[in-house]
C-alpha cells in the first residue's frame, strides 16, 4: 500500500499532495512539506503564490515541530518514504540539506507531545491553533489584533513584521486527533470565560515598493523572502548559502542568540556580521 493512501488530506502537503515531510505552516493556515515550498521560494523571482489561498507568501516558515514529530508518531512508514523522496530532491536541486531535527519529542509519551501541543502565549493546550512563521504554535484568541512583532516564546526572538496568522485546519487536525477529549475540554473551559472562537482579519504584509529587494535571499531569523531593505550576511560562514539576516532581525541580536542557520550552515554567534551593499547582488 502506498503510503499517502494511509494520510487523511489534512496532513497531506498543498501543493504535492504527499504526506507532509517537515511540514510548515503558513500564516494564512495552509500546510506544505518543507521542500516543496522551498521550491516555490527559489523558483519565485518575488513572493509565491499560494496555491490554495492564491496570496503572496512572503516568510519561508521554519519547521512546525510538534506537527513533525505528530507525523512520525502516526505516520512512520509514509514518512521514511518521504524522508528519502525530500531530502534527495533537496540536495540534488538546490545542493542544500534538510533542517536537522529529531522526530520525537524530548519527552516520551503523551506528555511529550501535551507539552508541544501548547500556545506558546497561555501556556495551555492551543485552541483553534495558528502558527507564525518561527513555527511557533498559538491559539487563535491569544494573537494580538495589531500581530506579533517577535516570536511569543522567546526561542527564536527575532521580528515577525507583526504578523497575524490564522488558524490552520492541520494543527487542529492533529490536536484533536491525539488528544480529542482535551480539546474538547478545552473549548468548554474557553468558553465559560467568554473566549469563543475568533475569526481573525488582518491586513496582509505588504512590502515597501521602494525597498531594494535581494533576490534569492531570505532571512535566516524570521524568514522573510526576498530581504529587502538593508541585510546583512555572516562574513565568517563558509558555505555557499551563507546565512543572512533582514534589519529587524539583525536589530534584535538574532544572530547572537543562534549556532546554525536554517539549512544548517555554519554560524556562530562571534562571526562578524557584515551590510550587504546592494551592487554585491547585481
Amino acid at each position: 500500500m502506498a503510503p499517502t493512501e494511509t494520510v487523511p488530506k489534512e496532513f497531506r502537503c498543498a501543493a504535492t499532495g504527499k504526506a507532509l515531510y517537515m511540514p510548515v505552516i503558513t500564516t494564512e493556515g495552509i500546510a506544505y512539506s518543507y521542500q516543496a515550498l522551498f521550491e516555490m521560494f527559489m523558483r519565485s523571482e518575488a513572493a509565491p503564490i499560494c496555491l490554495v489561498t492564491k496570496t503572496p507568501m512572503h516568510f519561508l516558515p521554519n519547521v512546525c515541530v510538534p506537527l513533525h514529530h505528530f507525523m512520525w508518531d502516526q505516520y512512520r512508514t509514509a514518512m521514511r518514504a518521504r524522508r528519502t523522496e525530500d531530502e534527495s530532491a533537496m540536495w540534488e536541486r538546490f545542493g542544500i540539506p534538510m533542517p536537522a531535527l529529531s522526530t520525537t519529542p524530548d519527552d516520551d509519551g503523551d506528555e511529550g507531545f501535551l507539552d508541544e501541543f501548547q500556545c506558546a502565549v497561555s501556556g495551555e493546550l492551543a485552541y483553534e491553533p495558528c502558527a507564525l512563521s518561527s513555527g511557533s504554535i498559538v491559539s487563535a484568541y491569544c494573537v494580538p489584533q495589531s500581530g506579533f512583532k517577535k516570536d511569543p516564546d522567546r526561542l527564536v526572538a527575532c521580528a515577525l513584521y507583526n504578523q497575524v496568522p490564522k488558524k490552520s485546519i492541520t494543527l487542529e487536525a492533529m490536536i484533536r486527533d491525539k488528544f480529542p477529549k482535551e480539546y474538547s475540554q478545552r473549548a468548554n473551559e474557553l468558553a465559560k470565560q467568554g473566549i469563543m472562537a475568533k475569526k481573525i482579519e488582518s491586513t496582509p504584509y505588504t512590502p515597501d515598493p521602494t525597498e531594494y529587494v535581494h533576490l534569492g535571499i531570505g532571512c535566516d531569523g524570521c524568514g522573510i523572502w526576498p530581504v529587502r531593505g538593508t541585510a546583512w550576511e555572516d562574513a565568517n560562514c563558509p558555505e555557499s548559502i551563507g546565512f543572512h539576516l533582514c534589519n529587524p532581525c539583525y536589530q534584535l541580536g538574532y544572530h547572537r542568540r543562534v549556532i546554525t542557520g536554517r539549512f544548517n550552515q555554519t554560524h556562530m554567534p562571534k562571526h562578524k556580521m557584515v551590510e550587504m551593499r546592494c551592487a554585491e547582488l547585481a
